[in-house]
């Protein structure tokens, strides 16, 4: 996946965000009028799972997505995966689009050491958190240039804010980047940077 390099590469971070300490939603928001990055954020009761999101009556103002927190089988490599909510994930065929081992699910105590968030609050946005920027974030590739809708490192809200913002954000963090076609086979996925 290429030279991960360091954490922070951009000089927009405050000393907050240098010196490791975690954004909590309220940190997420600061940064993003920071920024100047244009968001709506949606508040209801807390949801865990993709079938609870459904269910809350949430405005649908973008694209739903769901976050998967993975790593390969000797758990060197890390991947937070963004795809639509309504996507089925084919780790096996992940697996060998981003030539790493047998993905599976990270184990959820080690969510708050790596990410800052506890299970069910999982987003994008946690991956400012990971302080050694080894976390590759992953996006399907019909997220690319769309308004989504994800956690605020909370699961009691919604934010809506558009993609292109969020890999701008991952970008300047640290983290690598990729786009990936997941639609069809794993010979017919594609992997861009």
């Amino acid at each position: 996946m290429g030279d991960i390099g360091g954490c922070f590469g951009g000089d927009g971070w405050s000393k907050r965000e240098k010196e490791g300490a975690v954004i909590g939603e309220e940190g997420l928001y600061e940064l993003l009028n920071e920024k100047g990055i244009s968001y709506e954020v949606v508040h209801h009761e807390a949801v865990f799972t993709a079938d609870q999101a459904l269910d809350a009556d949430i405005p649908e103002l973008g694209i739903f997505v769901k976050n998967l927190f993975l790593c390969d089988k000797k758990k060197r490599h890390f991947y937070l995966v963004t795809v639509p909510l309504h996507a089925r994930t084919d780790l096996k065929a992940l697996s060998e689009v981003l030539e790493s081992p047998r993905l599976g699910f990270v184990n959820a105590e080690r969510l708050p050491a790596m990410l800052g968030v506890e299970a069910g609050s999982v987003t994008p946005f946690c991956i400012l958190n990971d302080e050694t920027c080894e976390v590759v974030q992953v996006f399907a590739a019909e997220l690319e240039h769309q308004t989504i809708g994800a956690h605020p490192l909370t699961n009691t809200a919604t934010i809506y804010v558009d993609t292109d913002d969020v890999v701008a954000l991952v970008k300047e963090h640290g983290n690598p980047i990729v786009f990936v076609n997941m639609t069809g086979s794993a010979d017919a996925a594609e992997v861009r940077m």
